[in-house]
């Protein structure tokens, strides 16, 4: 069942929906930048829906449904909204995250603030910590196009300290987020209870319609790997409530790569 909602933010309204069953959802979507919206990840959520997996998702300053003057909004800002939705919706903790692009970086900004279980990112980006509080018309843009830039994003030491699961869905031709980005948000996050790539073979920054339109397979694969993730987090609960010692736990780490190179880069 799906329920509308807005959330008062700085002067207007930011518009989102909840999309579960009788069980409290435990999962928040965050959209990227561009002409992205809430809208997007709609199937990926019914998809979840279908297991029992409920979830909120909204439409940041500038996009979708919110709408207002996306070239005045900042990183610092969808962090800001991001926590406003969380609060007004009062989502149970731990919950999971699910975030695309930009929405990556806003993703992780909120481990400091929540107890997350699951960050699933795709296509993520990662940005340098001086463009965090800069207005996108003000400098941003001149800020994280400088080379290399996200090599100084506070970002990598944030991921460190998370010890939840960890899901990177990439683009083997993703010509937007550089290779770079992908393999330092899998390598930070060394702490993670579980930490998967996947690298979606011949998908550009537009994973999930890539793969849709040309690799239904693969769609499979991801979505299954995403489902598993949120599904184990469900029945990892259910066992800590019983008190029962849940299997990853027990074996410590664990680590999966997909659609890899033989030396454990992603390509390009």
């Amino acid at each position: 069942m799906m329920r509308g909602f807005r959330v008062p933010f700085d002067g207007r309204a930011l518009v989102g929906d909840v999309l579960a069953g009788e069980e409290p959802p435990r999962l928040l979507v965050l959209h990227g930048a561009g002409q992205s919206n809430r809208a997007r990840f709609r199937q990926i959520r019914e998809h979840f829906l279908a297991s029992g997996i409920g979830s909120v998702a909204f439409d940041c300053s500038g996009h979708g449904e919110t709408g207002g003057d996306l070239k005045q909004d900042s990183l610092q800002s969808r962090t800001a909204q991001a926590c406003a939705v969380i609060e007004a919706s009062s989502m149970p903790q731990p919950f999971s995250i699910l975030a695309g692009s930009m929405g990556g970086y806003t993703a992780v900004t909120l481990l400091p603030r929540y107890t997350i279980a699951n960050l699933i990112l795709i296509g993520p980006a990662m940005y340098a910590a001086q463009a965090y509080a800069v207005p996108f018309n003000a400098g941003f843009t001149e800020i994280i196009r400088r080379p290399n830039s996200w090599e100084s994003s506070d970002a990598w030491d944030i991921l460190s300290r998370f010890t939840g699961r960890l899901l990177v869905v990439a683009g083997e031709r993703d010509t937007v987020i550089p290779s770079g980005v992908i393999q330092n948000i899998y390598e930070s996050a060394r702490n993670a209870a579980e930490r998967t790539l996947f690298v979606a073979p011949g998908a550009s920054h537009t994973i999930i319609t890539d793969v849709r339109a040309h690799a239904p397979d693969q769609l499979d694969r991801v979505l299954g790997l995403m489902t598993g993730m949120l599904m184990a987090d469900k029945e990892s609960s259910r066992s800590m409530v019983s008190g029962a010692v849940p299997e990853r736990e027990m074996y410590g780490v664990r680590e999966r790569l997909y659609g890899m190179h033989e030396h454990n880069e992603p390509t390009a």
